[in-house]
């Protein structure tokens, strides 16, 4: 299959985006969306979907092994429920407990602090999960 995926880190307040080519070979940050609540996120998310012609999405899912479900973690799947029933593109989940924190060391080796921007935290993670998604998909 071709075509752009879109991937999606949710949070409270800001949702941060990442853009496949069209090929799915390359993970790019795209941007941060600031939020409302959900119904905010998906409109958002929809209006992204049609301007970058995305043929599906994969939405991180904080998972912590062999712990109990987090809040956090019930509210990315009441998030990603509520994403299926309004979208028409397949919506993929990956684990991405771990995502945020790459996002902050690649931040910091490129020698730019974290509060200057934490929108782009959430671009980088979403584009981390992206080239996870992008990975396993193909095999490698």
């Amino acid at each position: 299959m071709q075509g752009r995926i879109l991937a999606v880190d949710p949070g409270g307040r800001r949702v941060g985006l990442a853009l496949s080519d069209p090929m799915r070979i390359i993970a790019s940050p795209f941007k941060t969306l600031l939020i409302k609540n959900n119904a905010d996120a998906i409109e958002q998310i929809r209006s992204v979907i049609d301007e970058q012609e995305v043929t599906e999405l994969v939405v991180g899912l904080p998972l912590r092994p062999g712990a109990k479900k987090s809040e956090q973690a019930q509210r990315v799947e009441t998030f990603i429920a509520e994403l299926k029933a309004s979208v028409e593109q397949p919506v993929h989940t990956i684990d991405e407990s771990y995502s945020s924190v790459e996002a902050e060391e690649s931040l910091h080796q490129m020698g730019k602090k974290v509060g200057q921007d934490k929108g782009a935290v959430d671009r980088i993670a979403a584009a981390i999960i992206l080239k996870q998604y992008l990975t396993e998909s193909q095999g490698y």
